[in-house]
């Protein structure tokens, strides 16, 4: 049997579904679940839907926008490797923030990776899912990391700690890069036991492969702590980038504040 209803009505049934089995208590108050309107385009064979959050039922609004010229788009043609940087192009182009969503599919009409998406941002918007935050270090000052991670939970975050997120039986560069691409942030605590080796390497090369994908919606902060005459040596790759010598490791937080591209929630009674 043919479905009537409008392409936009069959992506936000099927986003309901999802929504629904995971978040039920919060269905009434959900992102473009409460209402939308809705612009459409294309681009080389590709459709591409976006949802503009509301939350007004009673009224929807939809426009076109054509298709797309290469400028927001930023690749010659979407592919599923590089529809998520695809998004975040057109999500800075529209001004799009994480209450609307973006769907772009082909003739196949697969949308997993959208609706995951967009279950992400929303989680976030209805802050549900804290902010994760990769601490890169050398297992030398493991100690020292694991108090700032306390910290950062104690402010909402999700610190990324090796000890912690990685699981028995995860391959190690796999696992890594997944909590690169999971982040909003990557914190390098350069001491004299840093050494831009091995997989302090790697992490430096998925640091700059997030912050190139998402631009500045994903930040690098390097942080150099000095024992006694030794100083932490920033790696060469790092130093694109500013870095700060904090004189304490309070001072060092606050910098760490201060870069990292999420605002911290603003104080209420406990």
């Amino acid at each position: 049997m043919k479905n009537e209803k409008s392409l936009d009505q069959q992506i936000v049934d099927v986003y309901r579904t999802i929504v629904a089995k995971k978040h039920p208590a919060y269905i009434s108050g959900w992102p473009i679940l409460t209402g939308y309107d809705i612009k459409t385009a294309s681009y080389k064979g590709w459709k591409i839907v976006i949802f503009i959050n509301t939350r007004n039922s009673v009224i929807k609004s939809s426009s076109g926008l054509g298709e797309l010229s290469y400028g927001p788009v930023g690749y010659d043609t979407i592919t599923f490797e590089n529809k998520n940087q695809v998004r975040e192009r057109l999500i800075r182009h529209l001004r799009l923030d994480r209450s609307d969503a973006i769907f772009i599919f082909d003739h196949s009409g697969r949308i997993d990776d959208d609706l995951e998406y967009a279950l992400l941002q929303h989680e976030i918007e209805m802050g549900l899912r804290p902010m994760k935050i990769f601490l890169s270090h050398k297992g030398a000052d493991k100690p020292m990391v694991r108090q700032f991670k306390k910290i950062l939970e104690e402010l909402g975050f999700d610190p990324w700690l090796d000890e912690d997120a990685m699981t028995a039986g995860v391959e190690l560069e796999r696992g890594i890069l997944q909590g690169f691409k999971d982040s909003c942030a990557a914190i390098f605590f350069v001491t004299p036991n840093f050494q831009d080796e091995a997989y302090l390497s790697t992490e430096v090369n998925y640091a700059i492969q997030q912050k190139r994908e998402k631009e500045d919606k994903f930040a690098i902060v390097t942080i150099v702590f000095a024992e006694g005459d030794r100083k932490g040596i920033v790696p060469e790759l790092l130093k694109q980038y500013v870095w700060k010598e904090p004189a304490s490791e309070i001072e060092a937080f606050r910098e760490i504040l201060r870069a990292i591209p999420v605002k911290v929630g603003d104080m209420k009674w406990k």
